[in-house]
């Protein structure tokens, strides 16, 4: 027994008491507070690692009374060796004890209240043989014993290697770039970004690179927020080996499982460009300046969705192209992590040990858990013939949130502790009983085939991207109507790529609502410019403007001409009019229109036609009463009874003037004969 051996080499037993239950190191436990114990605080150097024969031990002792605390010793000891995770979680929690061997015994000084002391010490392991062990720091000069309890690693002379890949991504979507505000907050101050990156700097860890990310803040130009270009400037001069996943992370699975030979890729992401982001001309912008996630040739590396991938997705993914394809130990046919030509298994129960510890907000119970991942990475990297390959899963989170305004937006927040992180790969990475590899050192030790389990695929995810493929002619042909075809297909292959980010994997219900919304606004869009249906028209007149309205919901100019074809030659109309149909509206037109000789109902057809000469949304019919005679009818009895008028004003001057004339010759007459008579 490794009890017994230790005792023989180091000295006797300790008490009972010694071993016994531990009282909590904190004072809020005593039930008389003028009563209270001692708290202690072991730390072990190197993180309990021993690579040679000797241990160090920082021990911290405050007297948090308010009588003084007589000088007193505090012990050290060690137990028999730990056999796996299990017992090691016991031991931390104090929920089993173990046969202990006293390392070492060292004197405290008298204490007043408030004060502390720190001992440092060194204590002997001799020839322990490799193992983990538990270890106890004993204190009893309170008013009742107390202790802290840690775990040491003995490595011995085993040759371990350990490679990490750290998931540089963030939270789910529902547009293809994240917004200022998003990366403000996640690559601020506890922000998941920044999280991420200080927990990687100055280690040996693998990125894996959503290129949305570098890309959503080069895009803002002047308008990207300050922590945002320092995090990505940060990034791109850290030495560490990286790879690009898909853009927005989209799970690879579904697509391949939708019969497409290779993965979607971003098109364009002109639509997120801001003006201040225009580049030079020895630089200018592109989709490569913008997704670059690095200096190098990265090498491609597929990482679906955990789970998800079988050997007919990694054949489809690595078929005529030198790739690989990240995958976990509990897919494979055995369980292992193993290293193959095509498949790279990595070891995902103690990745999961891991991010377990990075989410473990309280400092003690994160300190347990990180020792104990510690442990267990050390015992596989031991027993493995070469790097023992971790990834810890996405961090970011799988749901959606509000805005003030009640606008659909990310949500952002901290899912993971900041501190948690980096104590979680300083346990893979800073292990002085293992080294650091690389993905250089993973690749050159993979070979052979690794043999995955049959999987039930997702049929609904695989069904998101057949729609996306089924619709995506539709979205080409109603593009032809606008000036820059490029901005709209690629923002809806950003989006399409966002609807399959592997995040949204743990929260099914609110995928299948993003799916659906995306569906039906790709639905929209395929009928978003169109000519509103015209009203009847009464043509009273042989000359009039004809209103026609265009309907733009894209948020993208459009370049169109309006094809009228009147159906009876009596109606004249401009036959093709060329008109420029603003984003997000109604754009009214007029078209002249001209009656010729006679009379009727006349249907106008109207369409709309791209550059392309396409036709753009269904053929619209207007309905036309030509009544352009009644006008020529109307002068014509208006004139009649102008000159009617007219000719009855003369007509009674003339009979006025004549009555007048006779009225005064008939006068003179009268006068005349009486002259006579006279």
């Amino acid at each position: 027994m490794v009890g017994a051996a230790t005792a023989l080499l180091l000295g006797t037993a300790a008490p009972a008491a010694a071993h016994a239950r531990p009282l909590p190191a904190t004072v809020a436990n005593a039930e008389d507070p003028s009563d209270e114990t001692a708290p202690i605080e072991m730390t072990l150097g190197d993180g309990g690692v021993v690579t040679g024969d000797a241990l160090a031990v920082s021990i911290d002792i405050a007297n948090t009374s308010d009588a003084d605390m007589a000088a007193s010793t505090v012990s050290v000891s060690v137990g028999q060796a730990l056999g796996d995770a299990r017992a090691v979680e016991a031991w931390l929690d104090g929920s089993a004890d173990s046969q202990l061997t006293r390392l070492g015994t060292f004197a405290t000084n008298a204490l007043a209240p408030d004060d502390t002391q720190t001992l440092n010490e060194t204590v002997s392991v001799g020839d322990m043989p490799p193992g983990a062990y538990p270890v106890v720091a004993q204190f009893s000069g309170g008013s009742s014993p107390v202790e802290e309890r840690g775990v040491a690693i003995v490595a011995g002379d085993d040759d371990a290697s350990v490679a990490l890949v750290m998931p540089i991504t963030g939270p789910v979507s529902v547009q293809g770039m994240y917004s200022a505000g998003a990366l403000s907050t996640m690559t601020g101050d506890n922000g998941l970004l920044r999280a991420q990156l200080d927990a990687v700097r100055g280690t040996d860890a693998i990125l894996a690179i959503d290129p949305a990310i570098p890309a959503s803040i080069r895009a803002l130009g002047d308008r990207a927020p300050e922590e945002a270009v320092a995090w990505l400037d940060e990034l791109m001069s850290l030495g560490n080996e990286r790879f690009a996943l898909q853009f927005g992370d989209a799970d690879v699975t579904p697509q391949i499982d939708a019969g497409l030979e290779e993965p979607l890729a971003p098109t364009h992401l002109g639509a997120y460009l801001d003006d201040s982001a225009v580049g030079t001309e020895e630089s200018p912008v592109t989709l490569e300046s913008l997704t670059r996630i690095g200096p190098g040739t990265e090498p491609e590396v597929f990482w679906p969705a955990p789970g998800s991938a079988d050997d007919g997705t990694v054949s489809a993914l690595t078929a005529d192209r030198d790739a690989h394809v990240l995958v976990p130990a509990s897919s494979t046919s055995d369980g292992s992590a193993r290293l193959g030509d095509d498949a790279l298994a990595y070891d995902d129960e103690l990745s999961d040990l891991l991010l377990d510890a990075a989410r473990e907000s309280d400092p003690e119970a994160r300190e347990n858990a990180v020792d104990v991942a510690r442990t267990e990475i050390w015992r596989a990297a031991s027993a493995s013939d070469g790097p023992l390959l971790l990834a810890l899963d996405r961090m970011g989170s799988d749901a959606l949130t509000t805005d003030a305004d009640g606008a659909t937006v990310v949500d952002a927040e901290l899912e993971v502790s900041a501190e948690g992180l980096a104590d979680a790969v300083g346990a893979a990475l800073e292990n002085p009983a293992a080294t650091g590899a690389s993905l250089k050192d993973v690749l050159g030790e993979a070979e052979g085939s690794v043999s995955l389990v049959d999987t039930e695929h997702d049929p609904e995810r695989t069904a998101a991207v057949t729609d996306y493929l089924d619709i995506s002619p539709d979205l080409e042909h109603i593009s032809t109507a606008l000036d820059n075809p490029d901005l709209f297909l690629g923002q809806v292959r950003a989006e399409a790529q966002r609807v399959l980010a592997v995040s949204w994997v743990t929260n099914p219900e609110a995928w299948s609502v993003r799916a659906e919304n995306f569906a039906a606004l790709n639905a929209d869009r395929t009928v978003a410019i169109d000519l509103q249906d015209p009203q009847p028209v009464q043509l009273l007149s042989p000359e009039a403007p004809m209103p026609v309205w265009i309907r733009n919901d894209l948020p993208y100019p459009a370049t169109v001409t309006i094809v009228a074809t009147p159906d009876d030659p009596r109606l004249s109309i401009e036959t093709r009019t060329e008109v420029v149909a603003q984003p997000d509206s109604s754009t009214r037109v007029t078209i002249p229109i001209e009656a010729r000789v006679g009379s009727g109902d006349v249907t106008v057809h109207y369409r709309l036609e791209a550059k392309t000469g396409e036709q753009i949304g269904p053929l619209r019919d207007m309905e036309v009463s030509v009544r352009a005679d009644w006008e020529r009818i109307g002068i014509g009895i208006l004139v009649v009874l102008v000159v009617g008028l007219f000719g009855f004003g003369i007509f009674r001057q003339v009979r006025r003037r004549r009555r007048e004339k006779a009225a005064q010759q008939e006068e003179h007459s009268e006068d005349g004969m009486k002259e006579e008579n006279a």
